[in-house]
């Protein structure tokens, strides 16, 4: 994989804010902060895995933070996990302050306050939209600030495949890539070892996945792998009565066949299955979110696997919209993007390598 952006190419009096641009480009706003005075050699490459992005950081020593205000001005809605490959940091959040040591994986919530004190480090990342983790928000806010892994089976599943991904990435990229002109040894000894890898590349850079279509399924299992390391960690949900989820599941499934129509809407589904508005919500509460939320992220991402299909890359992007019920395209623009973190354009092109407009 090619490097996409190294601060080494900038004089040293603006590399570390040229770094804060990137990691805010790349992840939202952030406040970035290095230890030592002098230059901030530090390197990011990227990648698209179907849903989700992957991004490999070297950096030196340096602190961040996401306050409330910033994740105001943000429209993204993810989740973010990092696989200490060199150095270490400390994470807060949720009240919890944890020590993140090499081979450690760490889960944290983009859309709550985070602060990160990292060492000099080489971390693999990885952004997942709330959208794809079919979790209770509510519940899974709760789980920003944990370590996965350690004797949750599953949780030693997504390190185990993480580390994975790492390692592929690092082996197509050692001949293509040099190390940065870091100024700390663990950023020198990640070059050393050819450590290079997949990213999330701040909006506008070509990841180099293009011809890759398998990726979207890598990326898919590991959504499935974090997903069950959450639930595990969560425990079981509050049983909904047999009856509300009997009634649950037959909403579902009649409003996955009628995602197509636009006039879907909370007053229509309730009217065809003879209930009111108020009980419709009451329905969908054990889910952990409402269901105009719920037909909002099953046309989206309907949308969205269509777009990484490179089968369908002769469609445009406004056909593959109105097809799943959503034939404003600006609206559906709009909302992609705050899913997922990037345009359905850019998506596409990331995804499968295919320029085409709506």
């Amino acid at each position: 994989m090619p490097t996409l952006v190294d601060t080494s190419d900038h004089p040293a009096r603006d590399q570390a804010e040229y770094w804060r641009h990137l990691i805010s480009s790349a992840f939202g706003p952030f406040h970035v902060r290095p230890r030592l005075p002098g230059g901030f050699a530090a390197r990011l490459s990227g990648r698209v895995l179907g849903p989700v992005e992957a991004g490999d950081v070297w950096a030196p020593a340096h602190a961040v933070q996401r306050s409330a205000r910033q994740i105001a001005r943000d429209t993204r809605e993810c989740y973010k996990l990092g696989l200490m490959l060199r150095g270490s940091c400390v994470l807060r959040q949720n009240g919890r302050l944890i020590q993140v040591g090499v081979g450690d994986v760490v889960f944290y919530d983009l859309t709550r306050p985070v602060e990160i004190s990292f060492d000099a480090h080489h971390i693999f990342t990885v952004v997942i939209p709330h959208s794809a983790v079919p979790l209770p928000q509510n519940r899974l806010a709760a789980f920003g600030g944990t370590l996965l892994g350690g004797r949750a089976p599953t949780g030693r599943l997504v390190s185990s495949f993480l580390g994975a991904l790492a390692e592929a990435a690092a082996e197509d990229g050692a001949e293509t890539r040099a190390a940065p002109a870091a100024n700390d040894s663990v950023a020198n000894d990640s070059a050393a070892n050819g450590a290079a890898a997949n990213g999330s590349a701040p909006e506008g850079t070509d990841a180099g996945a293009s011809g890759e279509f398998y990726a979207r399924h890598l990326g898919g299992a590991l959504v499935e792998l974090v997903t069950g390391a959450a639930g595990e960690w969560l425990g079981a949900p509050p049983s909904p009565s047999r009856e509300g989820a009997e009634m649950l599941r037959a909403i579902e499934e009649w409003i996955e066949a009628r995602l197509h129509d636009p006039s879907l809407c909370p007053a229509a589904i309730a009217a065809a299955h003879h209930i009111s508005v108020r009980q419709l919500y009451r329905v969908f509460q054990p889910t952990g979110t409402t269901v105009a939320r719920y037909v909002r992220t099953r046309r989206l991402e309907h949308c969205r696997r269509e777009l990484g299909d490179p089968f369908l890359g002769t469609q445009r992007i406004g056909a593959i919209a109105n097809r799943w019920g959503l034939p404003d395209a600006a609206a559906f623009s709009r909302a992609f993007r705050a899913a997922y973190g990037q345009t359905p354009t850019d998506y596409r092109a990331r995804a499968t390598g295919i320029q085409r407009d709506a």
